[in-house]
């Protein structure tokens, strides 16, 4: 499931109005990321302000999907003031980008109980609660998030999402819907989150085209040309998925959506090009060793090319990451079936079916 961070509160009044101002912005992190350093960097700042600064730049470092960035800033805004509820909200993001459940959701508890109308900090802890198992708990902080703001269209994806999990389509039919009904304010917190609804609605046209309105407001976003990349690739038009996620790339090296789908595309338009692919998808490990996607789909690749040493490597690495991913175990059996290893294959294969009829037997399809 997606975690949301929107922009920080105001900060107070600083000696540089232009930098705060650029320090602020949410569709501009090219001028962000500077402004927030040269007010860091400023030694007249007072104690509040500095811790401002830090929140600031550690949104802008999780847009950016630095998460581990993120938690640094965040947790020296933290350091400076304890109270900040806006820098636990980013840190508690960036742990739930990360795959650290218990620090976003004790992150989530610690903003919502320093400021109880924060719906963001609720909307979070509903994230973590979901991927904790805790689904009732989890709707519930979503709902309370819908109850403080009626308008939080990432709100109504986030309980979307959970109502899938507990198989109730016509309820998050429902909430996308009401998230697509929302007029997008912004880019990053607006056409973003509408494509995100969109796209759960398997309407790419509409979320490409949503993508691109973000594009026109931030044409710097990394981001932004990856998510419309990966847009293209499901709706099977690889050539502009590579396009997209090239210029992703060119933006941010280390953009882990620009090379996973960059990776994809170039297996389409090259012909089948599995080298080429793979080094794409050991660029996004490169850049978030902990993404389970990349391990997956370089895994795969690996299991395609008869590397089986490797591609076990992989699918384990996965398993380490989510635990819970029957398929990581399955295409682990694949691999270790070819290698007539059939003690290893019979063991992944059976955990695979064991995990499938949970699932069915719970009625939950998959994590958030």
């Amino acid at each position: 499931m997606a975690w949301l961070l929107l922009s920080a509160p105001h900060a107070a009044e600083a000696q540089s109005d232009q930098d705060w101002k650029s320090c602020r912005a949410v569709d501009a992190d090219q001028i962000v990321l500077p402004a927030c350093t040269r007010l860091i960097d400023t030694n007249s700042l007072a104690a509040g302000e500095r811790a401002m600064a830090y929140t600031l730049r550690a949104a802008a470092h999780w847009r950016r999907r630095d998460f581990d960035a993120a938690i640094a800033d965040a947790t020296a805004a933290i350091a400076i003031n304890p109270r900040l509820a806006s820098a636990f909200v980013t840190r508690g993001a960036a742990h739930g980008e990360k795959g650290n459940d218990d620090g976003a959701l004790a992150d989530a508890s610690q903003a919502i109980d320093l400021d109880p109308g924060d719906a963001q900090a609720y909307s979070n802890r509903g994230v973590a609660r979901g991927r904790k198992g805790d689904l009732d708990g989890a709707i519930a902080d979503a709902s309370r998030a819908l109850e403080i703001a009626p308008t939080f269209a990432f709100g109504f994806i986030a309980r979307g999402k959970l109502y899938q999990i507990q198989r109730e389509p016509g309820r998050a039919y429902a909430d996308f819907t009401s998230a697509i009904g929302i007029e997008p304010q912004g880019g990053f917190d607006g056409y973003r989150i509408r494509a995100m609804a969109f796209l759960l609605r398997n309407d790419t046209a509409h979320a490409i085209a949503d993508i691109s309105h973000w594009i026109e407001i931030d044409p710097s976003c990394a981001l932004a040309y990856a998510s419309r990349a990966d847009a293209y690739q499901r709706n099977n038009d690889s050539a502009r998925a590579f396009a997209d996620a090239s210029i992703a790339i060119e933006l941010n090296p280390r953009s882990v959506l620009g090379h996973l789908v960059r990776g994809l595309a170039l297996y389409y338009i090259g012909n089948g090009d599995m080298a080429a692919a793979i080094a794409d998808f050991t660029a996004a490990i490169e850049a978030d060793p902990d993404n389970a996607d990349a391990y997956n789909r370089r895994g795969r690749f690996y299991l395609r090319l008869l590397d089986y040493d490797r591609a076990i490597a992989d699918f384990t690495r996965q398993i380490e990451l989510e635990p819970d991913d029957a398929e990581a175990y399955r295409y682990r059996s694949i691999a270790h079936a070819r290698r007539l290893e059939n003690d290893a294959a019979l063991a992944d294969y059976n955990r695979a079916i064991e995990m499938t009829r949970h699932r069915i037997e719970t009625g939950r399809s998959e994590r958030p």
